[in-house]
């Protein structure tokens, strides 16, 4: 008979010297299995003490394949669940299986492309020389202020993609890669590569617009905003599709308070964060500190204060709308379906049905729009593949939405950006009206 364990005795192993975690029901200590496994250790100690099934099948070509490696690790059975649970996927393996077929074929690493890494460079010069230019070149305050712009635009496309790609482990086959190309993100934007991973990797991915689960669009009691459909109406929600968008301006220094947060009380939401190694502990203070060095206190040196701080503004407002329209588009619009467990914790859907049905995309057809959503324009393919580099969207995009006409599963889509943003403002003030007279 197979030992059984709670989830509240699996959480207590986290460490590298003590790895536990759930997968479909089973317990496994993966502490000997860290140093050989392919994916490196981190990958690993994100997942532990808590149930990593839906992150495990994603990160998994083949999950065949992989069982009697995982069989050597199983010490029992897991008998209560913290979180929402899903069955095991029956659709999953399909789309998996016809995915890579295609890589297969064009005998293609769905990792690797040299144009990822002229991509990256392009960003990080979108940073580096308007800084330069913009604070010890040019005098000129018009000049300046439009320098601010695209390094605002440069930091806000450090998150859509060597940030976001590293997060899924999508560029290269490489942990060490991973994290110092991660790590642009703490150093250039002064905010967390480690608490995004837990925030969008290990909580929003899994959970998409899971009610009271999914931390990219958690809500309070009453909140600045009324998104869902479950949440109780307030009056000052009248106006938010006036009054929320302006806030979206404050996002960047929201992310880099919110670092704080998480860290100190282990919660980003509902979704645990383990304690931070020494590595991701010098990231994260190293990240910070040459953040505020770089764009506030060496700067004072040659410019007024009141300059200083009137560019870094401008570029964080830019920094901040990109990356708030780029992902409101996708998930908080009027077609988007919102879940809720059921009294056994349990959501009935099938993972791929509700990772489609949650999900909107739009502008295929534009490399444009490609390009600066950072690909999250081909959110569904995304979700359903962030293993796979978003420079290979395009590709397998026709590949899933193929698919969902196949097995019945309505593809949310617009022709444009304007018009999927354009959803996002709509369902901000119909959820805004009070019930009541609607």
């Amino acid at each position: 008979m197979s030992t059984e364990y709670t989830w509240q005795e699996v959480q207590k192993h986290t460490s590298p010297q003590d790895c536990w975690l759930s997968i479909h029901g089973k317990v496994y200590d993966v502490t000997d299995w860290l140093v050989n496994h392919p994916g490196g250790a981190d990958t690993l100690l994100y997942g532990a003490g808590r149930d990593s099934s839906i992150v495990f099948d994603t990160y998994h070509k083949d999950l065949e394949a992989v069982q009697p490696i995982l069989k050597k690790y199983e010490i029992g059975v897991l008998v209560s669940d913290e979180l929402p649970t899903f069955d095991e996927s029956v659709l999953y393996p399909q789309i998996k299986k016809r995915v890579y077929a295609y890589f297969e074929e064009k005998n293609i690493d769905p990792k690797w492309n040299i144009m990822i890494v002229l991509r990256y460079l392009l960003i990080w010069s979108a940073i580096i020389i308007p800084y330069f230019l913009g604070y010890y070149y040019f005098e000129n305050i018009v000049i300046q202020s439009i320098l601010m712009l695209i390094l605002g635009w440069g930091g806000a496309m450090v998150g859509l993609v060597p940030l976001h790609d590293c997060s899924h482990f999508s560029f290269t086959h490489n942990p060490l890669v991973w994290r110092i190309v991660g790590a642009t993100h703490d150093f250039f934007n002064g905010a967390s590569y480690l608490v995004w991973i837990y925030q969008h990797t290990m909580g929003h991915h899994p959970y998409t617009n899971v009610v009271g689960v999914d931390p990219d669009v958690e809500t309070g009691d009453p909140d600045i905003r009324r998104i869902k459909p479950s949440q109780k109406w307030y009056q000052h929600y009248i106006g938010q599709h006036i009054y929320v968008p302006i806030l979206y301006g404050l996002l960047a220094w929201k992310t880099r308070y919110q670092d704080f947060v998480c860290l100190i009380t282990r919660l980003n939401g509902v979704i645990r964060t383990n304690s931070p190694e020494r590595f991701h502990l010098q990231q994260i203070s190293g990240g910070k500190t040459f953040f505020i060095i770089y764009r506030i206190l060496i700067p004072l040196f040659f410019l007024p204060a009141w300059k200083v701080f009137f560019l870094l503004a401008i570029a964080d407002f830019i920094t901040s709308y990109w990356l708030a329209f780029a992902f409101q588009a996708n998930h908080v619009v009027t077609d988007a379906e919102w879940y809720h467990a059921d009294q056994n914790n349990k959501i009935v859907t099938d993972w791929v049905e509700l990772q489609i049905r949650s999900t909107q995309g739009y502008a295929h057809d534009s490399f444009f729009t490609t390009f600066l959503t950072g690909a999250l324009n081909f959110q569904a393919t995304h979700h359903l593949f962030p293993e796979i580099n978003q420079y290979y969207y395009p590709e397998i995009g026709p590949i899933v939405r193929d698919f969902c006409k196949e097995v019945g599963i309505d593809f949310i889509y617009l022709d444009t950006f304007p018009e999927a943003i354009g959803t996002h403002f709509g369902h901000l003030k119909n959820l805004g009206q009070n019930p009541k007279e609607r």
